[in-house]
């Protein structure tokens, strides 16, 4: 007999949004995003990161971050400021 790894029900919703806000903490505090305005957002299974960074750089660093917590379940939509 098989049996579904994923949870059923509302389960996985709340747990996509506690990674969520897990992403979006750990950019918040992360170094080197200064001048950074990054949402964060959930849809289907996917992490999507939307806004700007103030350089090539930061932008690296906070798609390395969420991917660090959220794997490659990650959409990067973020634009460079410069």
């Amino acid at each position: 007999m098989f049996m579904s790894i994923l949870p059923t029900g509302g389960f996985v919703g709340a747990q996509m949004a506690g990674l969520c806000a897990a992403v979006s903490s750990a950019i918040a505090y992360a170094s080197g995003l200064d001048g950074a305005r990054i949402e964060v957002s959930q849809d289907r299974g996917v992490i999507y990161l939307d806004g700007s960074a103030p350089s090539l750089r930061a932008l690296e660093a906070a798609v390395s971050v969420a991917r660090d917590i959220a794997g490659n379940s990650v959409c990067n939509r973020i634009e460079p400021a410069y």
